[in-house]
């Protein structure tokens, strides 16, 4: 067996070679990393010459306008090239409804629309975010589609 003084010795030199050396050198600070400019000793360039105080009369590049009245008239009006039928189109006459009323998120909305081949008619209805409601009803009797938009509070 090993003796307690050979096992004290052998940690009183592990103690020793673990403590912290204190025999460094501090650094030293830092030295500034840019050279101090020299003065100059040239003096400044004035690179551009003062304004001068110049004042330009207005020039009228615009006419006046005329009393003249121009209206404009409708420039994509197509002729009648094929006149509507006389007898009822395939899937004519239709009608039909249906309907959304979403009590849980407050939607609503509906449709109603209605042709007999000759003219289409009819009716939707949208719940707008602000809480309005957007009615537009409309119809086609072979002329082109017409509209007319109503809001509810």
């Amino acid at each position: 067996m090993v003796s307690k003084a050979v096992i004290f010795m052998g940690m009183l030199v592990g103690l020793a070679l673990g403590a912290p050396q204190y025999n460094y050198d501090i650094p030293q600070s830092p030295s500034t990393l840019y050279e101090t400019p020299a003065e100059s000793v040239q003096e400044p360039v004035q690179l551009y010459e003062t304004p001068q105080e110049t004042i330009q009369e207005p020039v009228q590049l615009y006419e006046a306008p005329s009393n003249t009245i121009l209206i404009a008239e409708p420039q994509n009006i197509v002729p009648n090239i094929v006149s509507p039928p006389s007898a009822p189109m395939e899937g004519m006459p239709y009608d039909f409804t249906w309907g959304v009323e979403d009590t849980e998120s407050g939607n609503t909305f509906s449709h109603v629309e209605n042709s007999d081949g000759q003219r289409t008619e009819g009716e939707y209805r949208v719940l707008l975010p602000d809480g309005r409601l957007q009615i537009v009803r409309f119809f086609d009797n072979g002329e082109g589609f017409n509209a007319e938009v109503i809001y509810e509070k």
